[in-house]
């Protein structure tokens, strides 16, 4: 129906509602400073990290 209304077909107008939708929008430049941005306000959790220990040899498949 907004279609018609628009005088235009129904992909021109999903077209046209996607361009008003993302005009608007920016992309980050940096995906992970992006995520810290947004969840930052909430805080985090420390986790307790396990120790390490010395590396295991290499399997010997002779």
């Amino acid at each position: 129906m907004r279609a018609a209304e628009h005088g235009r077909s129904m992909e021109e107008e999903a077209l046209e509602i996607l361009h008003r939708a993302i005009s608007g929008v920016i992309a980050p430049k940096n995906l992970g400073q992006a995520i810290h941005a947004r969840f930052s306000a909430i805080g985090g959790e420390e986790l307790e990290l396990p120790a390490r220990g010395p590396m295991r040899e290499q399997a010997s498949f002779s």
